[in-house]
């Protein structure tokens, strides 16, 4: 069976649980955690949850774990109920599902901000402001430094990109330049 099908199917069935249980919310944090920490050790992540060596309980320990405390007991059993079919190697990819599906239901729009430094809370509204008028919807905002940048922001909301940073000006003013400067007309 295609692992999309398999990810769609469980992420409903976690999310329809929840609703009924009116923890969706919860389980949407948890997750967010679980993805988070699954991420920043993903390769260690995929070959403990996947060998078939490892015993499930020890696969549930680590997934519960990844997630911390507290966890909701509608999760943890969800998480069980995973382990019993033997599909631990796809709960990277139910959350993902769960939390498309949970963002589409509170009409949430997924946002994260790049910047330069630090930026102060003003600054942060002013953008998710924009962002919530603009699309219409409510923003789930992240935010992250990169001093490479320069200055200005890096605004990627779901698969779009808006780069207003300096490094990205100096690096488009360089393509245009390059494209436009005949052939063998050194910098002046």
């Amino acid at each position: 069976m295609d692992n999309g099908k398999i990810s769609v199917r469980y992420a409903r069935a976690l999310f329809e649980t929840a609703k009924e249980q009116q923890c969706e919310t919860e389980v949407y944090e948890q997750l967010m955690r679980l993805t988070g920490n699954y991420s920043q050790a993903i390769g260690a992540f995929d070959e403990a949850l996947s060998n078939p060596i490892i015993p499930s309980e020890e696969k549930v320990k680590l997934l519960k774990t990844a997630i911390g405390d507290p966890i909701h007991p509608c999760l943890a059993r969800f998480i069980e109920f995973v382990s019993e079919k033997k599909r631990e190697n796809k709960i990277l990819l139910i959350a993902l599902k769960y939390q498309e599906m949970y963002r589409k239901e509170e009409n949430l729009l997924k946002a994260e901000v790049t910047t330069a430094a630090e930026i102060d809370d003003q600054a942060v509204q002013r953008i998710r402001q924009f962002v919530e008028q603009t699309f219409n919807r409510r923003v789930e905002m992240h935010l992250k430094t990169n001093p490479e940048l320069i200055g200005g922001f890096i605004l990627d909301i779901e698969h779009n990109r808006m780069d207003s940073s300096v490094k990205g000006l100096l690096e488009k003013i360089k393509k245009d330049e390059l494209l436009t400067r005949p052939e063998g007309v050194p910098y002046q």
